[in-house]
């Protein structure tokens, strides 16, 4: 079956979709691979953000010392 024919049957059966008021093959397709993927994308963002446990709160709410030195406290400090 080459890609001409598959692509028809795909629009053929499109069309009978269309006009029984349902969605076509190609769109459950789309769809379900963009709601996978967001599904995923999102499920993999709130793994990466609770999942590290440096956490630095630098309005004075959080902790009173970040548990990795950052940029600033590698510095020496000056004496006063």
């Amino acid at each position: 079956m080459s890609i001409s024919m598959i692509a028809l049957a795909l629009l053929q059966t499109s069309a009978e979709a269309r006009a029984a008021g349902g969605l076509g093959p190609f769109a459950w397709v789309f769809m379900l691979v963009s709601m996978g993927a967001v599904t995923t994308l999102t499920a993999w963002c709130f793994y990466r953000v609770l999942s590290t446990r440096d956490h630095f709160d630098p309005d004075g709410t959080g902790p009173a010392h970040a548990p990795v030195p950052g940029e600033v406290e590698q510095e020496k400090r000056r004496k006063r």
